[in-house]
């Protein structure tokens, strides 16, 4: 749960829940999906270079390269790999570049979907995070193909994604990720 919640019938504070999950000592990734109706912590799986992939208790996953979004497993209608840009390509406003991303359809082919970008740099906003102050820089991406178009939202703090709000696919929509212990 982002805030609130029960402990054995007490009312557990946002402050409460961030001092149980530092005392863990491990990164901790809040992750909220409406069309799923699922909300969770997730602790780092692996790690390989700048990929970080995160995993739910159940075994779901999602790999981020520097917080963007490139692949999930065990959500069904998955992300099988994205060509995705990088934080510092996100931060060059007006610039255009190519998104693409991998899924494998319901007969088990490959399915391509290229996206043109540009994003936007919308403003410094203070955001919170389970109960903690955040100054970041919003950048709205839009992508936009003949077919369609999808926006992702980045809230970046430093050269880090703090908070973000990115599409999956067709059947899961869009998904929030928030950094809550780094």
């Amino acid at each position: 749960r982002k805030s609130g919640g029960t402990t054995g019938g007490k009312a557990v504070t946002a402050e409460e829940q961030r001092a149980a999950l530092e005392a863990a000592g491990k990164p901790i990734l809040l992750v909220s999906s409406k069309t799923l109706g699922q909300t969770g912590f997730l602790t780092l799986f692996d790690t390989k270079g700048d990929v970080l992939t995160w995993k739910t208790p159940d075994g779901v996953t999602f790999s981020q390269r520097g917080g963007v979004l490139i692949q999930t497993r065990g959500l069904g209608a998955d992300l099988m790999s994205a060509q995705a840009p990088s934080v510092a390509q996100l931060m060059r406003a007006g610039d255009g570049y190519p998104r693409i991303y991998y899924f494998l359809g319901g007969d088990d082919q490959g399915t391509r979907r290229t996206y043109d970008c540009r994003t936007t740099v919308v403003g410094t906003e203070s955001i919170e995070v389970l109960g903690r102050a955040h100054k970041t820089t919003h950048i709205t991406e839009l992508c936009e193909r003949p077919l369609g178009k999808l926006t992702n939202d980045y809230w970046v703090e430093g050269g880090s994604i703090r908070k973000s709000r990115q599409w999956v696919s067709g059947a899961i929509g869009y998904i929030d990720f928030e950094r809550v212990i780094d």
